[in-house]
């Protein structure tokens, strides 16, 4: 039968997460991927400041957003090191004529208006450093959970990311058209971008607040004093 030939992404994915989890880490892998993005960052937010960025609540989710860069490129470069090793075994993945049916399946405002209250409502020093303190625990969990998200998640989508790269580089046989078009950036925006957007807009509501607790601060360093 014609849809018997054609070929099955889901399954497919299915075989490669398999592979990769018996061979490669690949919770590993993004757990390293994850800590370099951090300090991309880390790095970014310093480097805006020395540039002259003062405002916290621009900073933090503009590094960010250059954090999510870092993170594809990483992304990329594992990407093409494991192609680069497993494209002949690709190759041999679906015989002629083999395979199951066809499944095509497939930031924020950081002015506005000054609040009617001043950082005097906290009461005294300890109130606003109380207020710090919940601030930057509810970033810092918004920011582990997005980064454990994606490890525990890592066997689907680097197979899933794998997959589209050779699907790009026609390695697959017996596969229409439609199935090349899939990009493993389109992939990889689609499951991973919303969580560094949630990531960056806390980020950016957390700089706004505390900037708010301690007007001029520009830095954690800044507030902590």
């Amino acid at each position: 039968m014609r849809e018997s030939r054609l070929f099955n992404r889901d399954r497919e994915v299915e075989r490669r997460r398999r592979l990769i989890e018996r061979l490669h880490s690949p919770r590993l892998a993004m757990a390293l991927i994850a800590a370099l993005t951090a300090a991309g960052g880390l790095l970014a937010s310093y480097g805006l400041l020395r540039a002259g960025l003062g405002s916290m609540a621009l900073r933090y989710p503009l590094a960010v957003g250059i954090a999510y860069l870092v993170f594809l490129g990483l992304l990329w470069c594992w990407l093409h090191w494991r192609f680069d090793g497993d494209d002949a075994d690709v190759a041999d993945l679906v015989p002629d004529g083999s395979s199951g049916g066809y499944d095509a399946t497939g930031p924020h405002d950081g002015g506005g208006a000054d609040p009617d209250w001043s950082p005097g409502d906290f009461g005294d020093g300890e109130g606003a450093i109380i207020g710090l303190v919940i601030t930057a625990a509810i970033a810092l969990f918004v920011a582990l959970f997005a980064a454990f998200s994606i490890i525990s998640a890592a066997p689907v989508l680097l197979a899933e990311l794998l997959v589209d790269l050779a699907l790009a580089g026609g390695l697959y046989r017996h596969v229409r058209s439609i199935d090349r078009d899939r990009h493993w950036l389109k992939t990889a925006l689609a499951r991973t971008f919303w969580r560094f957007a949630a990531v960056a807009a806390v980020f950016a509501a957390a700089g706004w607040f505390a900037g708010h607790l301690a007007p001029g601060a520009d830095s954690i360093g800044d507030l902590l004093h």
